[in-house]
């Protein structure tokens, strides 16, 4: 897993389609990720780019078009891996602090 945002990134597709600064700003309020706007960007294009991500021209009634991102079949494959990895990395961390907790 390159970034932790990208699983993050996933994970709010996977609850609505969102275009770019809609998905920097819920990544702080709901991931408690702070991303840079260009590196999520350059994210959202890799996974665009394999498969995982679709990218669609939106209309929008103010203002210009928009382009929204929604969460593919693959994306949710991938996703899923990622939560898996996860998990493993959070009871090996458990383990850590509990083995710590006993020997302090």
């Amino acid at each position: 897993m390159e970034n932790f945002f990208e699983p993050c990134v996933l994970s709010l597709l996977m609850l609505k389609p969102s275009y770019g600064y809609e998905l920097k700003n819920d990544l702080d309020e709901k991931c408690g990720c702070q991303a840079d706007i260009g590196n999520l960007y350059r994210s959202l294009s890799k996974l665009q780019k394999s498969g995982y991500v679709l990218k669609k021209k939106v209309v929008s009634e103010v203002g210009p078009a928009k382009q929204v991102y929604e969460i593919t079949k693959k994306g949710k494959g991938l996703l899923g891996e990622w939560i898996e990895e996860l998990e493993d990395e959070v009871k090996l961390i458990k383990k850590l602090i509990n083995n710590y907790k006993k020997n302090i």
